[in-house]
C-alpha cells in the first residue's frame, strides 16, 4: 500500500486513490441470482459446465437447460456432496445437493461419493454462486446432534466482526457445560499498534465470549490463527492433542463466512487427520459467499500417543531452528527498515506421519482404468475413530453482508492487513463509510472541544465521506450508488430494494479514560469499526447509522488501542490524516 496519502473525502475521491483501490480489487464472484449478464453483454453461465463431470455422457437432447435437466421420479441418494454435505440428487434445481439427471443417473455409490454437487461445482469452477434454498431452521436442527454428545466444539469468530460473528445462542445449541476451544480468525489482518498487541486481542475476545453467555471454566484454550497464511494453526494442533487428545469429536462451529471450511481442510492436511484418510477425504468448498457449507463434512482425527506426539515435537523444534539459522545468515545481519513482511503473521503446516501408499515410485506408470478410492467409515479400522466435523454456519442477526451481492462482498472484505484512516470530525459533522455505515457527532460535555480524532478500521475499497450532519440524508439520497458513496451499487432496481441507514433510539455517550489511547471502538457490523480519541475526561455523544440498525455495538476495551501510532501527520487544510504502514514495533 506505501505511504499513500489520504485526501479529504468531503464529497468525492481523488483519482489517484480510485487507481490504487482498482488495483487492490480481486476477480469478483458472480451472483446469479442477481444478473446472468455482464457489463459486456455476454452471459456468465457456462452452457457447457456439465462436461467438467467425468461421468457425463452427453443429453439425450441437444438442447437443455442451463443449469441442467431436474427428475424427481428418481430417489435421492444418501451419498453427501463431498464440498458442502448435502445429500446429492436430481430432483430440484434450487435445493441442495443437486446435480443434473444426465450425470446423477445411473451412477453408483462409490462415482457419487468422486463426484460434488452443482453448487460447489460453480463455486470452484467458475465463482457463481447460485441461489438455493435453505431455512434457517435446518442450521439449527443439524447443529443441535451436538447437545447431548461428549465432544469437544471449536468455536471460530472473525476478529474483524465481533461481536457480530459471536452467534447469540450459541451456549444454548452447545449446551452450557460444553468443552470449548476458541479460535479468532484472520488475525494477520488486524493492524499491529504494539509489541504485545496478540495478547491484547485474546483478552479483548475472552472478554467477548463470556459476555455471550459461555462459561470461563468451559473455555480450554484461546488461539489466534489466519487460515489463509497458516499463522498459529500448528500451535492449534499441539494444543488439541495436549487438552483434547482422543476423548471424542470436535466440531468446528460457528457464523457464516468465519473461516470453519478454511481450517477444515487445513486440519485435514495436518497432524490431526489420519495419513491414510488424507487423500480419501474431498476438501471442503471455499468461498466468500456465506454459508457454503449446508450439511456436516468429516474426517478421522489421528490418535495422539506418546511416540507420535515425540516425532512431531521432534520435526516442530527442528523447523523452528532451521528458520533460526536462516535469519543468522550473513544477508539478514543487515540492518533493514521494518516492512509489512516483518509484521505479516505467517505459518507453516506439516506432516509428520505419510500414510505408506503415498511411498512409491514417482515415476511409475499403471495400465487400464483407475479404481475409484473413498473412504469407507463403516470399515473396522474407522469403527472407533473419533471424527473432525464442519458445521453449517449460522448468519448472525446483526449482520447485513445478505444485503450485498457477492461482487459487493469482495469489496467489503480486506484482502491485506488494515490501514487504520483518520479524520478529525467536529461537533454537528457526520462521517459516512461508504454506503454502509454512518456516525454523527452531537456534542461533548464537560470540556470544550473543536474536533475529535476518528479512526477507521475497514477495507481500504470503502470510500469515507465528511458532511455536515444537517445535509447528511439529502448527501445520502443524492450519492447512493456512485462512486462517491461506493457501496451498494448497481441499477435502479437494486438500490430501489436497499433498505437504508437507520439508528438506534439511544445515542452512544464515550468517556475519555487514557491520555494516550483510545478508550471504546464503536462496532458497525460486517462494515467494520470505528476508534474515536476522546479527550480525557470528557463526555461525547454520538449515533450510528447501519442498514436496519444492524450490529451497531460499543466495544471496551478497544481492539487497537493505540492506533495513534498508525497514522501520520494531518494533510494541510484538510480533516484527513497521512496513512502509515499498520505496524510499529513498541511496546
Amino acid at each position: 500500500m506505501g505511504y499513500r496519502q489520504l485526501r479529504a473525502y468531503n464529497y468525492k475521491q481523488t483519482i489517484k486513490e480510485k487507481q490504487q483501490i482498482r488495483q487492490l480489487q480481486q476477480k469478483p464472484l458472480i451472483d446469479e441470482t442477481q444478473s446472468k449478464i455482464d457489463d459486456n453483454g455476454n452471459d456468465p453461465f457456462p452452457r457447457n459446465w456439465m462436461e467438467d463431470y467425468e461421468f457425463y455422457e452427453g443429453s439425450e437432447n441437444e438442447i437443455h437447460p442451463p443449469y441442467g435437466t431436474a427428475d424427481s421420479s428418481i430417489p435421492a441418494s444418501t451419498v453427501p456432496c463431498s464440498g458442502c454435505g448435502a445429500n446429492l440428487h436430481c430432483a430440484r434445481t434450487n435445493l441442495p445437493g443437486f446435480i443434473p439427471v444426465e450425470i446423477f443417473k445411473g451412477r453408483t455409490v462409490k462415482e457419487l461419493q468422486s463426484i460434488i454437487c452443482q453448487r460447489c461445482h460453480f463455486l470452484k469452477q467458475y465463482n457463481i454462486a447460485l441461489d438455493i434454498e435453505i431455512t434457517p431452521e435446518s442450521y439449527v436442527e443439524t447443529i443441535s446432534r451436538i447437545k447431548d454428545e461428549y465432544a469437544l466444539a471449536i468455536v471460530m469468530v472473525d476478529l474483524l466482526d465481533f461481536p457480530c460473528s459471536i452467534w447469540p445462542g450459541i451456549s444454548d445449541v452447545l449446551g452450557h457445560k460444553r468443552p470449548l476451544f476458541v479460535v479468532g480468525n484472520k488475525v494477520d489482518l488486524l493492524p499491529r499498534d504494539h509489541n504485545n498487541y496478540l495478547d491484547h486481542v485474546k483478552s479483548c475476545l475472552k472478554d467477548q465470549m463470556l459476555q455471550c453467555g459461555l462459561d470461563s471454566l468451559n473455555i480450554k484454550h484461546i488461539s489466534l490463527i489466519s487460515a489463509k497464511t497458516g499463522y498459529g494453526i500448528e500451535e492449534l494442533i499441539t494444543q488439541l492433542h495436549k487438552v483434547w487428545g482422543y476423548k471424542g469429536n470436535v466440531y468446528l462451529v460457528g457464523c457464516t463466512n468465519v473461516g470453519k471450511s478454511s481450517l477444515f481442510n487445513i486440519l485435514l492436511n495436518s497432524d490431526y487427520c489420519r495419513p491414510e484418510a488424507t487423500d480419501l477425504v474431498r476438501r471442503a468448498t471455499t468461498c466468500p459467499w456465506p454459508g457454503t457449507t449446508l450439511q456436516l463434512l468429516k474426517f478421522p482425527i489421528f490418535r495422539p500417543s506418546d511416540i507420535r506426539i515425540f516425532q512431531r515435537y521432534r520435526r516442530l523444534t527442528a523447523e523452528r531452528k532451521l528458520k533460526q539459522t536462516e535469519k543468522s545468515l550473513p544477508r539478514h545481519k543487515k540492518y533493514k527498515a521494518p516492512d509489512i513482511k516483518a509484521a505479516r503473521l505467517v505459518g507453516t503446516i506439516g506432516r509428520t506421519f505419510i500414510n505408506k501408499e503415498e511411498d512409491i515410485d514417482a515415476f511409475a506408470m499403471s495400465s487400464g482404468t483407475q479404481p475409484i478410492t473413498t473412504l469407507n467409515e463403516m470399515s473396522q479400522r474407522y469403527r472407533e475413530a473419533k471424527w473432525c466435523y464442519d458445521t453449517p454456519g449460522v448468519m448472525h442477526p446483526e449482520q447485513f453482508t445478505e444485503l450485498l451481492t457477492s461482487k459487493e462482498l469482495q469489496q467489503l472484505t480486506p484482502h491485506d492487513m488494515i490501514v487504520p484512516r483518520a479524520v478529525r470530525l467536529k461537533p454537528g459533522m457526520s462521517l459516512f463509510l461508504a454506503g454502509l455505515a454512518r456516525l454523527d457527532f452531537i456534542n461533548c460535555k464537560y470540556v470544550d472541544i473543536d474536533w475529535v480524532k476518528v479512526f477507521v478500521f475497514s477495507s481500504m475499497q470503502l470510500p469515507l465521506v465528511i458532511a455536515q450532519t444537517e445535509n447528511s440524508e439529502q448527501l445520502y439520497k443524492e450519492y447512493l450508488g456512485t462512486e462517491i458513496l461506493g457501496l451498494p451499487n448497481g441499477d435502479e432496481a437494486r438500490l430501489a430494494r436497499w433498505p437504508g441507514l437507520q439508528c438506534k433510539n439511544e445515542d452512544i455517550h464515550l468517556v475519555g479514560k487514557y491520555k494516550d489511547a483510545i478508550s471504546s471502538e464503536i462496532v458497525l457490523s460486517s462494515a467494520g469499526w470505528i476508534g474515536l480519541r476522546v479527550p480525557y475526561a470528557s463526555d461525547c455523544k454520538f449515533k450510528a447509522w447501519t442498514p436496519h440498525a444492524r450490529g451497531i455495538y460499543v466495544r471496551t476495551p478497544p481492539l487497537v488501542p493505540y492506533v495513534d501510532r498508525l497514522v501520520g501527520k494531518r494533510i494541510r487544510n484538510s480533516f484527513a490524516y497521512n496513512l502509515r504502514q499498520p505496524f510499529v514495533f513498541r511496546k
